[in-house]
């Protein structure tokens, strides 16, 4: 029999389009067994089927969104999707309303894990002229919750509460939603520590925990301790930040989670901060390796910054170069906060001349920082609802 003869099969599209929209929910709730048996599923049909162009264009944005959940969640190399990433970049203008709102919002999604924070902006900025044309309102809360996360990143704070709270208002809709509301949280966390509203970020992280654990999801719980481990660091209460990466580290080891190379980093600068230096170098050189091996550049110049400040006699060209790097990135927050830990180091060692230098860092990094803050009020002054200007039942402690 000549096979060649075979005509692709004609099934209804609608069939395929709820195929596809439930392979996109495990997507979003980072489902990584069940996402990867529904595109498979997917793919067989694809095979036998004849495909609408638009609903092949939804596929290849689906798909690439699938690799950036493994970007997230199997410290998956961002670069690994850049051809996918060129060739959807070629459609761009022949995509459907619908279809660019996803075009752009996967954009920045990919520029976010990129550390390209402006651009994400930009992309996530035209995904929400589009956003009219989505009816779903959990898709509109991932929307906002992502658009949070890119302005926390930024030290927006305003905005980044903002967009976080209109999240938690969709989300709280719905009671199977509860695993992104802890998304938020980490968000609202955040924002409150670089508020230096220590106690109250927190709080709210350990009533994060305690939801984490009702949920039963390792690699939330996971991310509660490290952040706890951090804003315990800043507090300068070292034994807790220690007690809490290490149970944090324990799960994103077991898992090859993204975020092993930022608790290693952090569990070797308290360490380091604590004075057990040969502890701290064992972590530096684990967190360093993983962080090479993943092609994570942000947390390769982190790294350095460590052993310029404490591994390495005091290297100033190592913390240059890393601080050269977050200005590359344009990520002023990090600036201010590692300039400022720099200059500190260099005061009590009594080099006013160096300790001068970071300090005038800190500045220009707060001022590019309030430059952001005016220059996304302009353009986001008519996006924000009036409705966020009083109390609400979000939860979020303010």
């Amino acid at each position: 029999m000549d096979h060649t003869s075979i005509k692709k099969e004609r099934i209804p599209y609608e069939i395929l389009i709820s195929k596809l929209n439930s392979w996109y929910t495990t997507i979003k709730k980072n489902m990584i067994e069940e996402a990867q048996k529904k595109k498979s599923e997917i793919e067989s049909l694809l095979e036998e089927v004849e495909m609408k162009q638009d609903i092949l264009l939804y596929y290849q944005l689906l798909d690439f969104r699938h690799e950036l959940m493994l970007i997230y969640l199997r410290s998956k190399d961002v670069e690994e999707v850049r051809n996918t990433y060129e060739i959807l970049k070629e459609k761009e203008g022949s995509l459907s309303k619908m279809l660019e709102y996803y075009f752009f919002f996967f954009m920045g999604m990919y520029e976010f894990r990129r550390k390209e924070l402006v651009s994400a902006i930009n992309a996530y900025s035209l995904a929400e002229t589009k956003l009219s044309e989505i009816e779903d309102e959990i898709e509109r809360g991932e929307f906002y919750f992502k658009v949070s996360e890119v302005y926390y990143y930024m030290k927006q704070t305003y905005f980044s509460l903002s967009y976080a709270k209109r999240a938690i208002k969709i989300y709280q809709k719905f009671d199977i939603h509860d695993e992104r509301i802890l998304h938020c949280r980490f968000i609202v966390a955040g924002n409150l520590i670089d508020t230096l509203n220590y106690n109250s970020a927190i709080k709210e992280l350990k009533k994060g925990l305690q939801d984490a654990f009702k949920i039963g999801k390792k690699y939330l719980i996971a991310t509660f301790h490290m952040n706890l481990g951090i804003v315990y660091r800043s507090v300068g209460q070292y034994d807790l930040s220690i007690q809490n990466l290490m149970k944090a580290l324990q799960v994103f080891q077991e898992e090859k989670h993204i975020f092993m190379s930022k608790t290693l980093f952090n569990l070797s600068h308290v360490l380091a901060q604590k004075g057990e230096m040969s502890k701290a170098l064992l972590y530096f050189e684990q967190g360093s390796a993983i962080a090479m091996r993943n092609n994570d550049y942000e947390y390769q110049a982190k790294f350095k910054l460590l052993k310029g400040l404490y591994f390495s006699d005091e290297d100033v060209s190592l913390i240059n170069e890393a601080l050269d790097y977050f200005q590359s990135k344009k990520l002023f927050a990090d600036i201010e906060e590692y300039a400022h830990e720099v200059a500190e180091f260099y005061y009590e060692k009594g080099n006013s001349s160096l300790s001068n230098e970071y300090y005038r860092k800190v500045i220009a990094a707060r001022n590019e920082i309030r430059k952001g803050e005016i220059i996304h009020e302009e353009k986001n002054d008519c996006l924000i609802d009036d409705d966020f200007s009083g109390d609400d039942n979000t939860g979020l402690i303010l």
